[in-house]
């Protein structure tokens, strides 16, 4: 009888655990779909990028850079495209699931619709990595949901400083990052 008593007591923590869980992933999401559309309702999205980019390229970070990890900006996101032209820029691409960079010019669609880089890993032995994102607190970011950036991070981090890239509008107070969400080491922002 005992055994039965406990063995419901740990089906119940672990049903409360899942619930949590999903109930987490749900709230995430409920503010990704509102801080998109904060972003796209922003009228300031062309100013405050060439602000970034002014930002970015003066800052220190940027000049020491021997290899600067970049993206693709997407229609949410800051247009960091005149930051692109630099020569130690690796653009992103997704293979197997997993992120990777490219210092290869020639682009291509992605699966998931998006322009990326000639499937041709380069490798490097420190850089610094712009990272887009939707909202932040502190230095914990949200993203899209997919978790390249995360894993990315989490297996590179003792070579790369981290640097997210973001709207002042996606400053947020409402998410608590779970425990794979990893933080960024700086977030180049500006300041409304």
């Amino acid at each position: 009888m005992i055994m039965i008593i406990i063995n419901k007591v740990y089906q119940d923590i672990e049903n409360d655990e899942r619930i949590a869980d999903r109930y987490q992933d749900m709230e995430k999401e409920a503010l990704r779909r509102l801080m998109l559309r904060k972003i796209r309702e922003y009228p300031y999205r062309r100013e405050e990028s060439e602000k970034l980019c002014a930002i970015i390229a003066a800052s220190e970070l940027w000049k020491n850079a021997k290899t600067i990890l970049a993206f693709f900006p997407l229609s949410s996101e800051p247009d960091i495209s005149p930051l692109l032209q630099d020569k130690r820029i690796l653009l992103p691409y997704i293979e197997e699931k997993e992120m990777h960079f490219s210092a290869s010019r020639l682009l291509r669609k992605s699966d998931y619709g998006f322009s990326e880089p000639e499937h041709i890993e380069k490798l490097y032995d420190e850089a610094l990595m712009l990272v887009p994102l939707i909202a932040f607190s502190g230095l914990s970011r949200l993203g899209r949901g997919g978790g390249y950036y995360d894993r990315y991070i989490s297996r590179n981090h003792s070579r790369i400083v981290t640097a997210g890239v973001a709207f002042s509008v996606s400053e947020c107070s409402s998410f608590i990052p779970d425990a794979w969400d990893e933080d960024l080491d700086v977030i180049f922002h500006t300041v409304p």
